[in-house]
């Protein structure tokens, strides 16, 4: 009930926008991720369970992580931004209920919201959240480095996460000194790291 009522409460104009978000990923990597050496087959299951009745939609298999920019509406818009990692023990992305339908909230709360597609499952042979700090911190850093095109304030780029998501939000807000990386453009010049943090 409480996620029918808040897809009540984000109206027809967010859903329009949401929509349009979805159609523009923006590829974090153009040249291939780091350490990939496979392009996985990206696999989306909306029938793997239920959450307060209803179902939660799983992205797996992800080889190419991307950010989908929600911006917030202009006549509410902050000029803060936050990037959105879905949880999922490092294996899944529960993509809509920590992902898209967190997105919709925050531009109700004049936040652009940036949604973070990291990769998923764990690597073998590396730790958890290895690629997807490389994600996130190229996602944070992405934006900060863009923010002037976005109409955002570059002091005011946040991150959240939920579950794994919010793993992975910590170690973003603790491991920002050094790119894990090598560096991609100019992007990677700029800091990644968060100015504020929401586990």
């Amino acid at each position: 009930m409480v996620r029918k009522w808040k897809l009540l409460l984000v109206g027809v104009s967010c859903i329009m926008g949401t929509t349009m978000a979805q159609n523009n990923p923006i590829l974090l990597f153009p040249k291939g991720a780091p350490g990939e050496t496979t392009k996985l087959i990206e696999k989306a299951d909306a029938d793997g369970g239920k959450t307060g009745g209803e179902t939660v939609l799983r992205i797996t298999n992800v080889s190419e992580p991307t950010i989908t920019v929600y911006p917030a509406p202009d006549e509410v818009a902050t000029g803060a931004a936050v990037v959105v990692c879905p949880g999922g023990g490092y294996n899944i992305l529960a993509y809509d209920l920590e992902g898209d339908e967190v997105c919709e909230w925050l531009n109700n709360l004049g936040v652009t919201a940036i949604l973070l597609k990291y990769r998923v499952p764990r690597r073998e042979g590396r730790a958890k959240h290895e690629a997807p700090l490389q994600d996130v911190q190229r996602a944070i850093g992405y934006v900060r480095a863009h923010a002037e095109e976005m109409n955002l304030d570059p002091q005011r780029i946040g991150v959240m996460g939920f579950s794994a998501g919010g793993h992975l939000s910590a170690m973003a807000s603790n491991t920002f000194d050094k790119r894990t990386y090598p560096a991609v453009d100019a992007a990677d010049k700029v800091s990644c790291r968060p100015d504020f943090c929401l586990l």
